[in-house]
């Protein structure tokens, strides 16, 4: 009896305990609102993770300075950018919440996960980190960042970029069913047709709240905010880079600022998109606030306290549904010029830097084989004379040498300049001599030594072919030269002893 009453105090007591889990449990899912998800797009360099440090810094400051402590870089050294997708993080929490978070236990309620791109032929490889379910594509939000410091690339980016979410999203909702498709689309639809500028308060005002085109509340736009495509999912353009604002009040850049912001409403409009200029330096910040509170303003449904900031060069805010056909045509209007939108934004907005220089031009080499061959054709075609006359001192063929002053001539010396007649006549194989009576230039051993290349290892075994010799075992070469420098190098010589005519000749030891 004792042991089955220990037994009920035993299950009394674990059904108390998972009763208090299951409280617990359910406060926490309660207070945990689900994680979102933003495809973070644009070309490197224009401050897409520089925007999201800031937006860290803005949602939690204290786990941004742990994560610049734990993530710092040495000076001067950066992120490497030879990344096909990279990923980043920033806390959600609502937007009033600005004392708390600053606390040291404040912790965000989620997360926003970021994947960041930056070419777009690396799509497939993002197509594959989605999820295509409906309920995390309610809580995804694609942000596009153009660059104002280079903005002759912004609209061409802008195309590109939505051309690519298109069709990423487009294979994304046919996996999904015709209901969750729907409703998507028509929670993106309503977001616009439903907008309305908030009220702006004295308080709101004191705090820093952007200035509006007008004072009263702005009533839906049920005829304006048409949506030409609907991705789904929310859609903002943010415009980093801000300060580059200042660079485009120069004679050469005069009317750009009003060009850009009627080309990019203009261009938005048809995706219901958003556009918002940040600015993220050491010491100046501008507008991350409010692009923070407009995305916990579209995920989590938080209320906008702020409106419309325009006209700014440099903190221009347009949220999605503010904008209307007609608001387009009146900026389009009153653009400079009086060409409107006819004229292409990169005739307008042209490049400022430097054009780069043309690429080398392309040169085929030949093989060198062919070379070779070539060279061998042409070499025996080339008999022509030498460009410069040889020396003066030279003595000609058939002429008799000077004798220098104080020399007798010897009767040797005609029959020396005899011998060097004949022997230079047999090396040019009987070729007519040049005009000036000097003998044309002898390429056949330059034509024999490409002719050895190109046959060299060719024949398989074969032995070399022995190299012509005179009579003292030399080249023929070796030998012609040796007998010339045997000769005196003056016009006179002594005649040779009686025996010296009977010795062989021989080559240098």
């Amino acid at each position: 009896m004792r042991k089955h009453t220990q037994h009920e105090e035993e299950g009394q007591a674990g059904d108390g305990a998972g009763l208090w889990e299951s409280i617990l449990r359910e406060t926490a899912t309660e207070a945990r609102s689900p994680d979102a998800h933003m495809l973070l797009l644009g070309r490197p360099g224009v401050g897409k993770r520089t925007l999201v440090q800031s937006l860290l810094q803005h949602a939690c400051p204290k786990a941004a300075t742990a994560d610049a402590a734990v993530d710092g870089l040495p000076e001067g050294k950066h992120h490497s950018r030879a990344v096909a997708l990279d990923y980043a993080y920033f806390g959600a929490r609502d937007p009033a919440a600005n004392d708390e978070a600053s606390a040291n236990d404040f912790v965000c309620p989620s997360a926003f996960s970021v994947v960041i791109l930056e070419d777009a032929k690396h799509e497939g490889l993002l197509r594959s980190r989605l999820s295509s379910t409906a309920e995390a594509l309610r809580h995804m939000v694609a942000v596009v960042c153009l660059d104002l410091k280079e903005p002759w690339t912004m609209m061409e980016d802008l195309r590109s970029w939505i051309e690519l979410l298109q069709r990423l999203m487009s294979d994304v909702f046919q996996q999904l069913e015709l209901g969750d498709q729907d409703s998507l689309r028509a929670r993106n639809a309503d977001t616009l047709s439903a907008y309305s500028e908030p009220k702006i308060t004295d308080d709101a005002t004191a705090a820093g709240e952007p200035a509006t085109e007008g004072d009263q509340q702005q009533p839906g736009n049920d005829a304006g905010a048409v949506l030409t495509y609907n991705l789904g999912i929310p859609l903002i353009v943010a415009v980093t880079r801000a300060d580059g604002a200042s660079a485009l009040e120069t004679q050469k850049t005069v009317g750009w600022s009003e060009t850009i912001e009627a080309y990019l409403r203009s261009e938005c409009l048809s995706y219901g998109a958003a556009i918002v200029y940040t600015m993220v330096q050491a010491k100046n910040v501008s507008n991350v606030d409010v692009l923070y509170e407009y995305l916990m303003h579209r995920i989590y449904d938080f209320p906008l306290k702020r409106g419309a900031n325009l006209p700014s060069r440099d903190a221009l805010f347009i949220p999605s549904g503010y904008d209307t056909q007609a608001k387009v045509d009146g900026i389009v209007a009153a653009m400079p010029g009086g060409h409107g939108l006819e004229r292409s934004f990169e005739s307008v907005v042209v490049s400022l830097e430097p054009p780069k220089p043309a690429p080398p031009q392309f040169q085929e080499c030949k093989n060198m084989q062919e070379f070779l061959k070539e060279s061998a054709m042409l070499l025996p075609k080339t008999g022509a004379a030498p460009a410069t006359a040889p020396s003066s001192t030279k003595a000609e063929p058939g002429a008799e040498p000077k004798t220098q002053p104080g020399q007798k001539r010897s009767s040797t010396d005609s029959n020396a300049a005899g011998q060097r007649a004949s022997t230079l006549s047999n090396r040019t194989d009987g070729q007519a001599p040049a005009a000036g009576g000097i003998p044309p230039t002898d390429n056949t051993s330059l034509a024999n030594f490409f002719q050895t290349l190109l046959t060299r290892g060719q024949k398989e075994g074969g032995a070399r072919q022995p190299m012509q010799t005179g009579g003292s075992g030399l080249p023929a070469d070796a030998a012609l030269n040796a007998t010339k420098a045997a000769a005196p190098n003056t016009g006179a010589a002594s005649a040779p002893a009686p025996g010296d005519a009977a010795l062989p000749a021989t080559g240098p030891s």
